[in-house]
């Protein structure tokens, strides 16, 4: 049989540091081109870390009929989102894309090299910074760029082994909770001025402190269970209809 040449397309490559994305890259590269050759019209993209990649898509939203796709990657932080979001974003030309992401940015809260630690404020203006240049970077190519809250954590996060390594067990969750509500609030603020569409998670799964994670959402304190995630496809759908957008 007979075959068409391969079209160009985006290709990041890996990082020259050790990176949770680059785990992906060749599958994410393989479902690009994929995707790209068969011309495939893409409804929503979803990037953004772990929280992202193990939320099943297909069972919330695939009934829709729309093309849905998930971006996510355990580990990912915001600045290595916004370096691969030109090819697992901008040239799949999704009509809206779902950006969430901040929380692995704050491990390094508690980074065991010093000179790899951050305060909350580095961290909170990482995350803004990296997620306003990931919503103009969508407006700029056609996309409605949709953000959406950083969840709250609980105080049983287990020692993840991410990049830089962090201390065990966590002692950083009521700091870490305060940084990812102001950095919500200042997304939210972004995302009004940038005409984006913002999605207020957090207020949904907080507990009466209005800062921690609610312990039936989450096994780990960290990542939905499918209580959660049943939360967040509510609130996204509903938040989503005030604009006329169904998914």
């Amino acid at each position: 049989m007979p075959t068409r040449p391969r079209i160009p397309m985006i290709r990041p490559g890996t990082f020259s540091f050790k990176a949770a994305a680059d785990e992906f890259r060749m599958p994410y590269d393989g479902y690009n081109e994929q995707i790209l050759f068969h011309h495939i019209p893409v409804y929503f993209d979803f990037i953004g870390e772990s929280i992202t990649q193990f939320w099943d898509l297909q069972v919330y939203f695939g009934s829709s009929g729309k093309f849905v796709i998930n971006r996510g990657i355990t580990g990912d932080i915001t600045p290595n989102m916004l370096r691969r979001f030109p090819a697992d974003v901008l040239q799949l030309k999704p009509r809206y894309v779902h950006i969430l992401g901040g929380t692995n940015n704050t491990w390094r809260l508690d980074a065991v090299e010093r000179q790899q630690r951050r305060t909350p404020d580095q961290i909170g203006h990482e995350i803004v910074r990296d997620i306003t240049s990931m919503v103009r970077l969508s407006k700029s190519h056609g996309i409605t760029p949709i953000v959406g809250s950083n969840l709250p954590t609980g105080s049983n996060i287990p020692c993840f082994h991410f990049e830089p390594l962090i201390y065990c067990p966590n002692n950083s969750t009521a700091i870490r909770n305060e940084l990812l509500a102001a950095s919500n609030g200042i997304l939210k603020q972004m995302a009004e001025r940038e005409r984006a569409i913002y999605i207020d998670y957090h207020a949904h799964m907080v507990g009466p402190d209005g800062m921690t994670l609610r312990p039936e959402l989450a096994d780990d304190s960290l990542h939905p269970n499918v209580l959660g995630y049943n939360i967040m496809a509510e609130v996204l759908r509903t938040s989503l209809s005030g604009y006329g957008i169904v998914i």
